[in-house]
């Protein structure tokens, strides 16, 4: 099977490279040499030139253009018209006069060198047409043409389409229909044209899966999050030409801190994103770029413009004055124990600390462990309180029964007499006496 796998790639290469061959025959002759006028001259730019034509000899004069006035004598001799060092402007229809009839007519056509194109395609969208682009580096000799050569398979016929000029970019831009969904390959040319020259590009052959590649996304925000001093929250949207939501783009957002060499890279397919790891109190560089969901879809977009954001910090504690430091008590203890456990001293973080606010719920809390303490210990006194009187109850009961209890008759009290208590308790006894 892998003997059987290595032939047919090698036959599809040798089939490819069969078909480009081919269809680079086909639009090099779609791209020919221009023919000349007839009556015309062809002069490189910036050379020196000597127009005549047949019968204007002797005392002649020359016309350029529709132009009614004569050029000056000294440009003439011999009947000829000297041009010297001419330039792009200079060609024209020039008019042999003599005895102020017209006896000839000769086009001048400067010729200058063309710059061989070197195209890029792509494909914003996958159910838009194909976009190539060529900058050139120099000017192009007036009523230059640039079309491209389009063909599906070398038996195919051809197709060209003209190319337009955009000023502010400063390229040419070709538009080739796509029908969506399309996975053959196309092989594509791009022909420069002008009065005396032409010359072609190298033939390049794309599909569908190679030129994918979508604009990148717009309006990159940054923003900080409220009392998160290591996030940041950033937004953007998908490129205008990314239509519909059939298709969607799987974004990579790259993020670091201003004057760092560190970049952090996070994949995501939505258009937000929340930072959790940015450094407080420090500037941070954001951007992002997308691609076609599907892996192995085409390839990346480039990258967006940077966005910056800073995350929050507390303005009201970031440069205290004397009556604030006075009227929050809640910097006492960081001011008077700055290193202890669990205090972040402004050296180390940056930014000052302010006092936290303790969530709602906390105080809800508090206050039912509280009551229920409050109710725990009124329990415990009630019952301890009822032991007592009970503990009274039944000592004065023994008490009673061993005051009243009856004794028998014949038996003999086992108890010892109380003592006598002196004169004042013998008084009542003797007067019973």
């Amino acid at each position: 099977m892998g003997v059987l796998g290595a032939k047919c790639r090698t036959l599809c290469l040798l089939m490819l490279l069969l078909q480009l061959l081919v269809s680079a025959h086909i639009h090099q002759s779609l791209c020919p040499k221009p023919v000349l006028p007839p009556h015309s001259q062809v002069a490189l730019l910036l050379s020196n030139v000597s127009l005549t034509c047949p019968g204007c000899e002797g005392d002649v004069l020359w016309r350029r253009g529709k132009a009614e006035s004569f050029l000056p004598k000294r440009m003439m001799k011999e009947g000829r018209l000297l041009l010297n060092s001419i330039q792009s402007k200079d060609g024209n229809l020039y008019t042999c006069i003599k005895e102020k009839q017209s006896v000839c007519s000769v086009e001048l056509l400067v010729a200058e060198e063309l710059e061989k194109p070197e195209m890029e395609c792509y494909l914003r969208h996958p159910a838009s047409n194909i976009t190539c682009e060529w900058k050139n580096n120099s000017s192009l000799p007036h009523g230059t043409k640039v079309t491209l050569i389009s063909s599906v398979r070398y038996r195919a016929q051809p197709k060209i389409s003209s190319c337009s000029y955009f000023t502010l970019s400063k390229k040419y831009q070709c538009l080739l229909h796509y029908t969506e969904g399309n996975k053959k390959n196309y092989f594509l040319s791009l022909c420069v044209s002008s009065q005396t020259d032409s010359t072609i590009s190298n033939i390049i052959m794309v599909n569908y899966i190679s030129i994918l590649q979508p604009d990148p996304p717009m309006e990159v925000t940054v923003s900080p999050i409220e009392f998160a001093p290591r996030k940041l929250r950033v937004t953007w949207q998908k490129p205008l030409s990314w239509s519909g939501n059939y298709y969607q783009l799987l974004y990579e957002v790259q993020y670091w801190a201003e004057n760092s060499q560190h970049v952090s890279s996070v994949m995501t397919s939505k258009c937000i994103l929340h930072i959790v790891d940015a450094f407080k109190g420090r500037r941070h560089c954001v951007r992002v770029r997308a691609i076609e969901e599907f892996e192995g879809s085409g390839s990346w977009s480039s990258w967006s413009q940077e966005a910056n954001g800073t995350p929050w910090t507390d303005s009201a504690q970031k440069e205290p004055t004397t009556e604030t430091s006075q009227e929050v008590p809640g910097n006492f203890y960081t001011n008077l124990y700055p290193n202890s456990p669990g205090m972040e001293s402004g050296e180390d973080s940056g930014i000052p600390i302010s006092p936290s606010r303790p969530p709602w719920y906390t105080f809800v809390i508090g206050g039912v462990s509280l009551g229920f303490i409050f109710l725990l210990v009124l329990v415990v006194l009630l019952r301890k309180r009822q032991r007592q009187k009970w503990t009274t109850c039944i000592a004065k009961g023994t008490k009673l029964r061993t005051l009243y209890w009856s004794i028998p008759s014949g038996v003999q009290s086992q108890e010892k007499p109380p003592a006598k208590l002196g004169n004042r308790a013998e008084t009542p006894l003797q007067s019973e006496q």
